[in-house]
């Protein structure tokens, strides 16, 4: 599925408590995909959801 992102660019979407710590969710700026660091230090990977190209611009009723 061509060439891997790799997440260089992210932002933090928020953080959870979890039982002994904190999960921080991210989101890659340039793929779209989501990523999660979970309390015990595992990253996983949330594939993005991206909108087609040719809706860019419409406006639907809760903007």
């Amino acid at each position: 599925m061509g060439t891997e992102c790799s997440h260089g660019e992210t932002e933090l979407l928020g953080e959870q408590k979890g039982e002994r710590g904190t999960n921080k969710y991210y989101r890659c700026l340039r793929c779209g995909n989501v990523l999660v660091l979970s309390e015990e230090g595992i990253l996983y990977e949330i594939p993005g959801k991206r909108a087609p190209s040719d809706l860019k611009g419409i406006r639907t009723s809760s903007d």
